[in-house]
């Protein structure tokens, strides 16, 4: 279902009991619970981008969603992600997260694609990402973040991409990759390395990878 563009303030109440996709971007969501989509126990995508939305009240079991797009509002803390059991793609691009909870996605244990570009992150507790074990891309790019603990990694046993592109990182802790994990991308351009001792870790993993 297109709602589109449509000047929407509210989700409408007369939308098809079996949709599986719904796409309400470009409206005037500014503040939205997820109870709005119970009736739909079917849905597994939905676009809430380029809504204004700066509260996003979730609790309500959506059993079927495995897409959620929250990307171009007005976000300054991530919701609760309570009641997303199979999500697995989720994307909070250009918001204005300053930071995450320790343990903030544990409540989304199947999610495969985080993406959390454009946002305004500058610090991230190491345990940012605890339990995304099934977790392949986390898009990092384009933040404030000048530094990344050691063990955020840790745990994500089958991460494949990871971009860090666009922040403000001089070097990376030893160690900060896991031993023995094997990626397919990493991105790290248009950071400010600096080029001393503390670097040699990333250099050496870089040859080795």
């Amino acid at each position: 279902v297109n709602c589109t563009g449509q000047a929407l303030s509210t989700v409408p109440p007369d939308l098809p009991a079996d949709t599986g996709i719904l796409l309400l971007s470009a409206n005037r969501l500014s503040s939205l619970s997820t109870t709005a989509f119970l009736p739909l126990t079917q849905l597994q995508d939905l676009d809430l981008s380029n809504n204004g939305l700066a509260t996003l009240h979730t609790g309500a079991l959506l059993p079927s969603l495995k897409e959620l797009t929250l990307s171009h509002n007005m976000l300054g803390t991530l919701p609760t992600l309570q009641g997303l059991p199979v999500l697995i793609r989720l994307a909070v691009a250009h918001n204005s997260l300053v930071t995450l909870a320790p343990g903030a996605f544990h409540t989304v244990p199947q999610l495969q694609d985080l993406d959390l570009r454009g946002n305004q992150l500058r610090t991230l507790p190491q345990e940012a990402f605890a339990g995304l074990k099934a977790l392949k891309d986390l898009d990092l790019s384009d933040n404030l973040l000048e530094e990344l603990p050691k063990e955020l990694l840790q745990g994500l046993q089958k991460l494949e991409t990871l971009w860090l592109s666009g922040n403000r990182l001089q070097t990376l802790p030893t160690n900060f990759f896991p031993e023995g994990h094997v990626f397919m991308y990493v991105f790290l351009t248009e950071n400010p390395w600096h080029c001393d001792c503390d670097l040699r870790y990333l250099r050496t993993w870089i040859q080795k990878n």
